[in-house]
């Protein structure tokens, strides 16, 4: 009797150390994208638990929601998702959330601030891009900036008593992006760099950040997903435009497998006896495990890509 007795408690606290356990991971905030999930975590610090609902290294594009990320959601006080054509696995937000979870369509969080500068090619070819711009809002820093004051009025609702640690938060969190911004569009706009064109073996997705700091992009993917079957004279003819520009650097998606860019890498290489290098040139959409053991951020990646187009331009300043 004595035994079952102790058996009993353990088993009650078990039950009970996995309920306070349950309740713990319950995130507060699900965002489906890493840029979403960063500006939450950013403003949020300590006060509330962020989820990033997209598995690390995962293409945002063909990413199917599990039953447990559906708990998550349901379960949640605020859920951010990209847009309804990013995210088709959601065909009506309000079904998958639960009766007090806020849904915020991260695609309606900012109006286009109109860009300073447009390049001559850039507008002959400006309605083509439009569909990307809606598409990948994301890339423009400027539309950056509003999402996080989206995002932080909506913490704000569901946290009113910490209202001045998640301002003070929003607030320097942006202005390391302005900050940013503010550098990459003086040296991006600045002759013989402005209206530069840099070559990108990967979906057509930062026409938006393109517009922004001057820059034409010539995107081996016509399309908007990363995965597209290219015929061999499309590498050829890509090839071609590469070497002809006289460029040493080719960008490359961070998530992907970069065949085609090492197929063109080879070919040039090989036949022409042309050096090419690749870098990459992030998309914000998720990170690799790397990338968040190291905790980096969104400003990081900025970063990273002015860095590295930088390199590309030969800029050394």
């Amino acid at each position: 009797m004595k035994k079952f007795a102790i058996y009993v408690l353990l088993l009650l606290s078990a039950i009970s150390l996995a309920s306070c356990n349950s309740t713990q991971d319950k995130p507060d905030i699900v965002a489906t994208m890493f840029t979403h999930y960063d500006f939450a975590k950013q403003i949020a610090g300590d006060k509330l638990e962020v989820a990033l609902l997209i598995p690390l290294g995962t293409d945002i594009h063909s990413f199917e929601a599990s039953s447990k990320d559906m708990v998550d959601i349901n379960q949640s006080k605020l859920f951010l998702f990209t847009s309804l054509e990013i995210d088709q696995w959601i065909k009506d937000p309000t079904t998958i959330a639960g009766q007090d979870t806020i849904v915020l369509n991260m695609s309606e969080s900012f109006t286009y601030e109109e860009h300073t500068y447009l390049s001559l090619s850039t507008q002959l070819i400006e309605d083509e891009h439009d569909h990307d711009e809606e598409l990948h809002y994301w890339v423009d820093p400027l539309n950056a900036l509003q999402m996080i004051d989206y995002i932080l009025e909506h913490i704000i609702e569901i946290d009113p008593e910490n209202e001045a640690y998640y301002v003070a938060n929003a607030t320097a969190y942006k202005d390391e992006i302005y900050a940013l911004h503010l550098e990459m569009d003086s040296v991006l706009s600045y002759e013989p760099y402005k209206d530069s064109t840099i070559y990108f073996a990967g979906h057509n997705a930062l026409s938006a950040f393109a517009e922004r700091y001057h820059l034409n992009i010539e995107s081996l993917f016509s399309e908007f997903k990363p995965d597209d079957d290219l015929t061999s004279s499309e590498i050829i003819n890509f090839s071609d435009l590469v070497k002809n520009a006289d460029t040493h650097y080719l960008f490359i998606e961070a998530l992907t497998e970069p065949k085609a860019a090492n197929a063109i890498k080879e070919s040039l290489e090989s036949n022409d006896q042309y050096q090419l290098n690749l870098l990459t040139l992030h998309t914000y959409h998720n990170l690799n495990q790397a990338d968040w053991e190291a905790n980096i951020t969104y400003k990081d990646l900025m970063q990273r890509n002015f860095d590295h187009i930088k390199i590309a331009l030969g800029i050394t300043n």
